[in-house]
């Protein structure tokens, strides 16, 4: 992953500084060569059980846009980007806190919304397509049948939500073709725009803010 270096506490980037080569990669990583566990994301509908806990049990909990899901006693739990295990694990952690001796936490998913993608810009077909298994860039935008004849193909923007904020990282679909460069791993609720010019528009702003930490990416202004 490659360090941005930033004067004072935060600074200001276009989008055109979207990370490209080994750093984009730090963002969307190549295919793992084993399973990936299932990521909650916003409006996934979960069932959340709290062993002998019924008045703390939740049978339809949606996980909202911001990524929390409101737990009684305890408030709003972030859950976006975790897995259910992992979901699990924060909700009895924080229960035991305060309020009880070695919870039990069950979450199980029942309505997985997020397992979609969003390919705009200069495809053939842009719009929300369902993720089923394992996907990559080109296959992804393959969905879209295919990027137009104009396309910008060494512009290809990947938005992803990490840490609560949407996060850019850049691509070259041309290398990516051709073998020379590797085919990064697309997940549910990611958004891809084909073209720079396009991902500018799409993205409503020039303006990209950078947090104080930053290592291979770039998060979009407010987090959005």
């Amino acid at each position: 992953m490659v360090a941005l270096a930033l004067p004072g506490l935060a600074g200001c980037a276009t989008v055109e500084d979207a990370p490209r080569g080994e750093a984009a990669y730090a963002v969307v990583p190549p295919p793992p060569a084993v399973g990936m566990d299932y990521r909650l994301s916003p409006d996934d509908v979960l069932r959340i059980q709290i062993y002998h806990e019924p008045g703390l049990s939740l049978e339809d909990a949606q996980v909202t846009a911001a990524g929390m899901v409101r737990m009684p006693l305890i408030g709003d739990v972030p859950m976006a980007g975790l897995t259910a295990s992992e979901a699990a694990d924060v909700i009895a952690g924080r229960l035991g806190e305060r309020y009880l001796v070695s919870p039990q936490v069950t979450l199980f998913v029942k309505k997985a919304v997020g397992r979609r993608i969003t390919l705009d810009g200069e495809v053939r077909e842009p719009g929300l397509y369902p993720l089923d298994g394992r996907l990559t860039l080109s296959q992804a935008v393959a969905l879209a049948k295919g990027p137009t004849r104009l396309a910008g193909l060494s512009q290809v923007v990947v938005v992803r939500r990490m840490d609560g904020q949407r996060r850019a990282a850049m691509f070259d679909l041309s290398a990516i073709r051709k073998g020379k460069a590797p085919d990064p791993e697309i997940l549910p609720g990611d958004q891809v725009i084909v073209g720079l010019s396009r991902a500018k528009a799409i993205l409503g702003s020039a303006l990209i803010a950078v947090p104080v930490v930053a290592a291979g990416f770039i998060a979009l202004d407010g987090g959005r």
